[in-house]
């Protein structure tokens, strides 16, 4: 009997090292805002157009979801099934005026894998000579499948320094200026977008910059994050229109 249940506690304990953790996220496709309860849990307290959930764990998960529009509150309830280890994104619609609302899976964006790090090393008198190539490790964020596929992506360094150039002009247009030159020479991740956009002072430039920046834009499945930037559904509704030609 204990020869049969080796294999099978062994298996069991195998199961956590290959589970990964997936990541939902839910966009209004009209910009209402909405609140979201999975699982009976409350995600959001404070109604918003975008909502990312991370990490959730891979299954099935009933997703409820509260939209507020100028006809009224839209209620639905919806079973969904998220995959392992990818980012699976919901878009949130609404019918006319009928009170209804649906959830449609627009993609599962595969995540990247854990990076493994190596064990610590204690250098002693027999190492030294191999002091120069010792491992130095890359910043987590930008050690993904977007550093292969992406010319020049600009580091968090570099993005803070650009940040840290706009916000001691005070005109718009040099601001605008600033942050073209810098995207001629690389591509920039959609998170690392809309912190630049938010330096911006009108929304009128953030939608000339996003549209100019898209070209530049390294993870572009992702260009729907700067979306609750916007005070308006027509500034959304004209990003949406713009990247859907590209």
């Amino acid at each position: 009997m204990k020869k049969l249940l080796l294999p099978l506690l062994l298996v069991l304990l195998a199961v956590p090292v290959f589970a990964q953790a997936s990541v939902l996220t839910f966009t209004a496709e009209r910009g209402e805002v909405f609140h979201i309860q999975l699982d009976d849990r409350t995600v959001n307290h404070t109604a918003s157009n975008f909502v990312r959930i991370a990490p959730v764990r891979p299954g099935k998960h009933y997703v409820e979801v509260r939209v507020r529009t100028r006809h009224g509150v839209y209620t639905m309830g919806q079973r969904i099934v998220v995959p392992n280890g990818v980012e699976a994104n919901y878009a949130v619609r609404t019918v006319g005026r009928s009170g209804k609302a649906y959830l449609r899976l627009i993609s599962e964006v595969p995540l990247a894998p854990p990076v493994p790090r190596p064990l610590p090393r204690y250098p002693d008198r027999y190492d030294d000579h191999d002091r120069d190539h010792r491992y130095e490790p890359v910043p987590p964020r930008y050690d993904d499948r977007y550093r292969g596929d992406c010319r020049n992506l600009m580091t968090g360094h570099e993005v803070d320094r650009l940040i840290q150039t706009m916000h001691s002009r005070d005109f718009e247009s040099t601001k605008l200026s600033i942050a073209r030159d810098a995207m001629r020479s690389g591509s920039i991740l959609a998170e690392d977008l809309k912190r630049v956009l938010q330096q911006f002072d009108f929304e009128t430039t953030r939608v000339e910059f996003a549209k100019y920046a898209y070209d530049y834009l390294c993870d572009k499945e992702h260009f729907y994050y700067i979306y609750d930037l916007f005070k308006f559904d027509s500034s959304v509704q004209e990003l949406e229109r713009y990247s859907g030609r590209r």
